[in-house]
């Protein structure tokens, strides 16, 4: 066992703008591929994995596959161990870039997101009620129509 220890009293991380931890993600589907800028929720049948999320308001959203748009991961927190193929570091807090969807209304920043039917992604929060403890974050950008690539806030809840 590791006992290294850092101590610091800043510490400027500038390749990121999240704090991810490494997570096997399932494809819910065979067509269906985790990509980065894509949600993710807690799969029931694998303890401690996840999978892509295929329902809209799912309370079982732990956050989004973090890489898409430009914005790399900051801090990855990972078990020192070998890594699987389907293996992916996602954001539990911070600003990421997530897919969206805007059918459900268009998305401005501010908007409470939640999860979508469409595997992996986003769609603003209109239910209110239904959106408890299904949110993801918020919207920093906006999305008009179709779907399309959103800066959020990742702010579980």
């Amino acid at each position: 066992m590791t006992t290294d220890k850092a101590r610091t009293g800043i510490l400027e991380i500038t390749g990121g703008a999240d704090l991810s931890e490494m997570f096997i993600i399932h494809k819910p589907t065979p067509s269906s591929l985790p990509t980065a800028g894509m949600v993710v929720s807690i799969d029931p049948d694998h303890p401690g994995d996840l999978v892509l999320s295929t329902e809209a308001y799912d309370h079982r959203v732990a956050g989004v596959i973090a890489g898409a748009g430009g914005i790399q991961p900051g801090i990855v927190m990972a078990q020192n161990s070998l890594k699987p193929a389907n293996t992916f570091p996602v954001a539990v807090t911070g600003r990421v870039y997530c897919w969206a969807d805007a059918s459900n209304g268009p998305i401005e920043p501010g908007d409470l997101l939640t999860t979508s039917d469409i595997p992996g992604y986003a769609m603003k929060a209109a239910d209110y009620q239904s959106a408890q403890g299904a949110t993801i974050g918020k919207a920093m950008t906006s999305l008009s129509k179709e779907t399309g690539l959103v800066l959020i806030l990742v702010t579980l809840r």
